[in-house]
C-alpha cells in the first residue's frame, strides 16, 4: 500500500507544475498581445534597465526559467 503523505505530495507537485505550465502560457500569449498592439514599447524602459539591477534581473530569470523547465518537464512526462 502507498503512503498517503507521499501520494498528496504528488499531486501537490503535480498541481503546481500544471499551474506553473499555464501560467507560462498565459505571460507568453500576454508579451505576445503586447508586441502585436505596440504597448510593449510602454512597458519597457527606453535606455534599457539600470545597470545595477541587470544582476537581479539575470537571477530572477534564471530562477523563473529553472521553474519552467521543471514544469514543463513534469507535464510532458505524463505522456510518456
Amino acid at each position: 500500500m502507498s503512503d498517503p503523505d507521499r501520494e498528496q505530495s504528488r499531486i501537490a507537485n503535480n498541481r503546481l507544475a500544471v499551474a506553473v505550465v499555464v501560467g507560462s502560457l498565459l505571460v507568453l500569449a500576454a508579451v505576445g498581445l503586447l508586441y502585436r498592439t505596440g504597448l510593449l514599447d510602454y512597458v519597457v524602459p527606453t535606455h534599457g534597465p539600470a545597470a545595477d539591477a541587470v544582476p537581479l534581473y539575470f537571477l530572477i530569470a534564471a530562477a523563473l526559467l529553472a521553474l519552467v523547465v521543471w514544469s514543463w518537464s513534469r507535464l510532458v512526462s505524463w505522456f510518456d
